[in-house]
């Protein structure tokens, strides 16, 4: 998987490697460049097949063709042998080269022939054109857009944003679709004005006479595919099968769903076979899976059973609402649109975590829109039953599918309530409303494929497809979605409405070739919930950080929305006098979007700020050093971890961040020494359980310099941190530990060890009579009574960190002793 950049127009090497700089988290492994006076091409790579052959650009013989690619064409050694025997020499084994003479043979007729997933770039210099393209589905990224001078393209917008000659801005039509209903990525223009994304299924061909387009690809619908579950078994496998070819470790997220643990299984059978496709998973599947520690949406459970008997090795990820705070604006930086949710974010992690261990992931993108995973479209079945007159299939299909049905109905029925609702369209400024139009949705209602294939091509597949391309490619990780096999997409496009859904089972052709394969709890699931987070309690959890977005001038400004409504709304929202709404992260993610890309003036930001800037991408810290500053040549000569940010933002100052590693902290040490040994600037112990460690670091202070230590390593060194396996709570505190919400910096008091803490430090009285005043105040809407009572010692107790190491993970811990006295040691 690769970046690409370039564009038709006057040379100018500066920007093409800007734009080429912009996208180096996707391909870190190697770049390269073609410079004419009408075509440049620029090219990052991330090496996955053919690691010595594959550089770019590839050419043919006699280099009159050109290329740019990112993704896989997956039946390239078909089309090898095809070639060849036209007459074609190869010189690599990789399937770039493959597309160059595809497309010397064939011309843009070549696209259809593909399998697989890419965006690409060929420069035609025998015809003087250059021929942009990009897969059936759209799984890879291709975004262009036109200045007075040239025609510039890339694999994500940023790169777009390094011409200073592309004047954008914001997109009012696209912002208000998204908002008002949340619609996004479902036409080709994007969030920014005047920059769109070539369409799935779709070449563009730009000479001197400008840009033309055209569709090699148009998704047909029929009913002459066979039922056979065996056939549809044997596609999908096959199409799992040639997405293990690799020359770099392979894994897969699991979320405990049918798609994923079909995935699961099916290269379970493949990697027990030991093919020669199967040697880049290893002897063990490494299987990466977001959980959430005691929330209904946890899928643990679920993925556990998922495994058994499998050779898989599961990994959790836990995603952490304080840490998607912190990471908000890194997250909005490489999606750079909008979301419809926070679940994306989970996404996220999970690719954060496999990247330390693999380099490609399959995932069960597509699978929901193709066979009809999610639960409304049992009723849009229902209601072509009914235009069809089918009156007793209806029947039986309402009564069979009522336990998933049920509770759709009733949900809509108590959000009716008027005195709950929150009046979404109220909270959007008539004058903005004015000035664009309402969106034409022609999403079918009343026949299932035709539905199907219009969430597959506009309505919900594409923006799955953007998270999955920008979270993955964040961390350089290659996604491979084997639902969107080109094969297995014209079968089941095939396939008639009851091979779909019967007897109120979605997904049903799926079930019955998967039968004896999946696990029968898995088999028989009704209700999905795959990669997402548990958003409205995040929202709710950390309200004070969202509402601070809300309360900012800078929100209360914007000429969207109406900002004191949207605050009060949800102030209401989480004390649970209104309904809850997805508008409140629609309102959130454009405000942080348009504070991450576009300064105070107006004007586009073509760099990140320094705070946005992580480790796996060092882009900007490489570009600062050669500027001359000091922090990021100091940054670059450290081991930063790879997870952390390398710079902070404080008011009008960047920080660069220089991680010290220390001995571990153990109770009764100086803090002090413990720092200047990480430091190298200490001595490290003669004897006893750290002998023989010395300094661990290499940084030398200097002036102006802040030494920051983490509480907790306070707490430890000040035997103020307990094993949860010591603190045993009383009945009173796992009684109390229920009812406490937890306090915005942490667990608090919510669970019962940490509860009992805080009756050792405060005394069981005063606990019981904040507990009391807090329950009261709950009553009239007045919160945080509970930790005003029990003191600021109290709301200070922490618990453990799920997803870190011990003691994070394991102990509970009271406030340090004299914070003010630590930091002046």
């Amino acid at each position: 998987m690769c970046g690409i950049v370039g564009f038709w127009g006057p040379r100018d090497a500066a920007l093409l490697r800007r734009m080429a700089d912009s996208v180096r988290h996707r391909g870190p492994d190697d770049e390269g460049y073609l410079e004419t006076d009408r075509m440049s091409l620029g090219h990052r790579r991330l090496s996955i097949i053919d690691i010595a052959g594959g550089h770019q650009p590839m050419s043919n013989e006699d280099g009159s063709v050109q290329l740019v690619y990112n993704g896989e064409v997956y039946n390239f050694r078909e089309l090898r042998r095809e070639l060849e025997a036209a007459g074609h020499v190869f010189r690599t084994e990789s399937d770039s080269e493959v597309v160059v003479h595809a497309y010397e043979e064939w011309g843009c007729d070549c696209f259809r022939r593909f399998n697989g997933m890419w965006a690409l770039a060929l420069a035609d210099l025998k015809k003087g054109r250059l021929v942009l393209a990009r897969d059936h589905f759209g799984i890879k990224p291709l975004y262009y857009a036109r200045t007075g001078r040239r025609v510039l393209f890339a694999s994500e917008i940023k790169a777009l944003l390094q011409d200073p000659d592309l004047e954008t801005g914001p997109n009012d039509q696209v912002i208000y679709e998204y908002l008002r209903y949340g619609l996004h990525d479902h036409r080709e223009e994007t969030f920014f004005r005047g920059i769109l994304r070539l369409e799935a299924a779709t070449w563009a061909v730009i000479d001197g006479s400008g840009m033309t387009t055209g569709r090699y690809w148009t998704p047909r619908l029929s009913q002459e595919a066979g039922t056979d579950p065996a056939e549809f078994r044997r596609l999908f496998r096959e199409s799992v099968r040639r997405r293990l070819v690799a020359e770099v470790p392979v894994g897969a997220c699991l979320s405990g769903g049918l798609d994923s643990t079909t995935i699961l299984r099916l290269m379970d059978e493949l990697v027990k076979e030991d093919g020669e496709e199967t040697r880049a998973v290893g002897e063990r599947i490494k299987t990466f899976s977001a959980v959430f520690d005691n929330d209904p949406i946890d899928e643990r459970d679920y993925i556990r059973e998922a495994v058994e008997g499998t050779v898989a090795e599961s990994h959790y990820i836990h995603p952490d609402p304080h840490e998607f705070v912190r990471e908000l604006e890194a997250f909005v930086w490489h999606q750079e649109e909008p979301t419809v949710s926070t679940g994306p974010y989970a996404q996220w992690c999970v690719m954060r975590g496999a990247a330390e261990k693999v380099k490609v992931l399959l995932d069960g993108q597509g699978g929901d829109e193709l066979i009809a995973g999610y639960v409304p479209y049992h009723a849009v079945y229902l209601r072509q039953l009914r235009r069809e007159r089918r009156w007793g299939l209806l029947l039986r299909e309402a009564w069979a599918a009522r336990d998933v049905l049920w509770p759709l109905i009733r949900r809509r029925l108590l959000s009716r309530s008027p005195r709950r609702r929150i009046d979404e369209p109220g909270l959007i400024r008539d004058e903005f409303r004015r000035g664009v139009r309402e969106p034409d949705d022609r999403r079918p209602q009343d026949d299932l494929k035709k539905r199907l294939l219009a969430d597959v091509t506009t309505y919900s597949l594409p923006c799955l497809l953007r998270y999955e391309d920008k979270n993955s490619m964040a961390f350089s990780i290659e996604s491979r979605v084997p639902y969107l096999d080109q094969e297995l997409v014209d079968h089941i496009l095939a396939l008639p409405p009851e091979a779909i859904i019967r007897d109120g089972w979605s997904r049903f052709i799926l079930r019955q070739a998967m039968k004896g394969t999946l696990p029968g709890r898995i088999a028989r699931r009704r209700w999905k919930v795959g990669f997402t987070t548990p958003e409205i309690r995040w929202l709710k959890n950390r309200r004070a950080a969202f509402g601070s977005i809300l309360a900012s001038p800078g929100f209360q400004g914007r000429r969207y929305w109406h900002g004191r409504k949207v605050l009060e709304a949800f102030r209401g929202a989480c004390s649970g006098r209104l309904d809850n709404s997805m508008f409140f992260w629609r309102a959130i993610n454009v405000e942080v979007w348009l504070r991450v890309f576009f300064d105070a003036d107006g004007s586009v930001r073509r760099e990140p700020p320094p705070s946005h800037i992580r480790a796996s991408d060092r882009a900007w810290a490489e570009a600062a050093a050669r500027a001359g500053y000091d922090g990021a040549v100091r940054v670059l000569s450290v081991e930063a971890n790879e997870t952390k940010h390398l710079f902070a933002a404080v008011g009008e100052q960047v920080f660069a961040r220089l991680p010290v590693r220390t001995r571990l902290v153990h109770p009764g040490d100086d803090l002090a020494e413990v720092i200047l040994e990480g430091l190298g600037g200490g001595r490290a112990p003669a004897g006893g359980r750290d002998a023989g460690r010395g300094p661990t670091s290499r940084i030398t202070l200097e002036a102006g310099d802040i030494v920051a230590v983490s509480e907790k390593v306070v707490a430890v060194s000040q035997g103020r941190s307990f094993p949860l396996a010591e603190v045993r709570p009383r009945p009173v505190a796992r009684l109390l530990s229920r009812f406490v919400n937890r306090n915005p910096h942490g667990i608090g008091v919510g669970m019962p060890e940490t509860m009992e803490l805080a009756i050792r430090q405060a005394g069981l009285p005063r606990i019981l009579f904040a507990a009391a005043v807090g329950a009261a105040g709950k009553l009239v809407g007045v919160r945080g009574l509970f930790y005003k009572i029990a003191g600021q010692a109290v709301k200070a107790i922490d618990g453990p960190t799920p997803g870190t190491i011990p003691p994070y993970n394991s102990h509970a811990k009271l406030a340090p002793l004299d914070p003010e006295g630590v930091a002046e040691d």
